[in-house]
């Protein structure tokens, strides 16, 4: 099997890897590079454990083929959402206090789609948070907490509050 070399940032980072003409983000970034801030639940883009931003869009890393990688790619993962300030810890903040129980499977690929969408739509409605929850298999804890986590992040961000 040819590998083909692939150059990519992850979190400001760049990495390069070998990767199989078949091979999944999700599999390079657990499996070669060992990052442990992404999870692999359905491997059919339904649960949405495996989120994270590329190139500042929501995407499901099962669905997305290492092959197609190039230099210019910028992935993002919960992971650095957690070491920022601003915006990103409001993010942070409100899932913690707002939806203490969803864990640490589901929530990294909901701070991601939170993410995109504050950065869309900053005041969204309560129809579009539930409409980006819906992309989550998270069964943590009640739709009403997530929404209402969401509400807090994007009034903090729109206070203007770093």
């Amino acid at each position: 099997m040819t590998l083909l070399k692939r150059q990519f940032i992850v979190n400001g980072c760049t990495n390069e890897a070998e990767v199989s003409p078949h091979e999944t983000v999700l599999y390079l970034l657990q499996q070669r590079l060992q990052r442990g801030d992404i999870n692999g639940g359905c491997g059919r883009g339904d649960c949405g454990a495996c989120t994270l931003l590329l190139n500042g869009q929501p995407v499901h890393a099962c669905l997305i083929l290492a092959a197609e990688l190039t230099s210019t790619d910028l992935m993002e993962t919960a992971d650095n959402m957690a070491i920022n300030a601003g915006n990103d810890r409001h993010i942070v903040n409100a899932f913690l206090d707002y939806a203490p129980g969803v864990c640490d499977f589901c929530r990294p690929g909901l701070w991601i789609s939170t993410k995109a969408l504050l950065s869309e739509m900053p005041a969204p409605t309560d129809e579009k948070i539930r409409e980006m929850i819906a992309g989550h298999l998270c069964r943590c804890t009640s739709f009403d907490q997530l929404v209402e986590a969401v509400n807090v992040a994007a009034r903090a961000i729109n206070e203007g509050g770093t």
